[in-house]
């Protein structure tokens, strides 16, 4: 749950930006910039302070990849867990066909954001309240609280098993 619970929080930050239709301030940047997230963090490759490596070249190196990807992956994961039986293929499932529909309008506005981001775009204030009523069903689909509770304020842990 906390690496899709991060995800509505982070989406949800771009709000002010978006009601005024401004695609260039940086929580929306942010959002969709494949170098700010650190999706996987690096480990080291040395054993007792040893480089073992032939090279000699033991540091970590984080994987990044932006929030929008990291919550894409999330939430379809999530959605596919909600499942009845096995017999369903997944994009049969409500919870995937949800994810898919939110998916389908952020990414309309992920494209407005990365080619001619403007200060003044009401195109974008519509999809983003379209995509937020279809992320209410989804949440409400894999048992989390709505966008409006207040419960996605605070950031959450990406890390496995931190926020369950």
């Amino acid at each position: 749950y906390g690496r899709v619970q991060e995800a509505v929080h982070e989406f949800l930050l771009m709000t002010p930006a978006l009601i005024k239709g401004d695609l260039t301030e940086q929580p929306v940047q942010d959002f969709f910039d494949v170098t700010k997230t650190i999706v996987i963090e690096g480990k080291k490759k040395d054993v007792n302070g040893v480089c073992t490596k032939k090279d000699g070249d033991c540091r970590a190196q984080d994987i990044y990849d932006s929030r929008w990807n990291d919550m894409k992956t999330s939430m379809y994961l999530l959605g596919n867990a909600f499942r009845i039986n096995q017999t369903k293929a997944p994009e049969n499932l409500p919870t995937v066909k949800a994810a898919k529909k939110f998916f389908k309008q952020v990414n309309l506005l992920e494209r407005k954001v990365l080619k001619k981001p403007s200060k003044n775009d009401k195109d974008a204030t519509a999809l983003y309240a379209n995509a937020l009523d279809l992320l209410d069903e989804y949440l409400d689909l894999v048992e989390l609280p709505p966008t409006e509770s207040g419960h996605y304020d605070q950031e959450f842990s990406t890390k496995v098993g931190e926020s369950s």
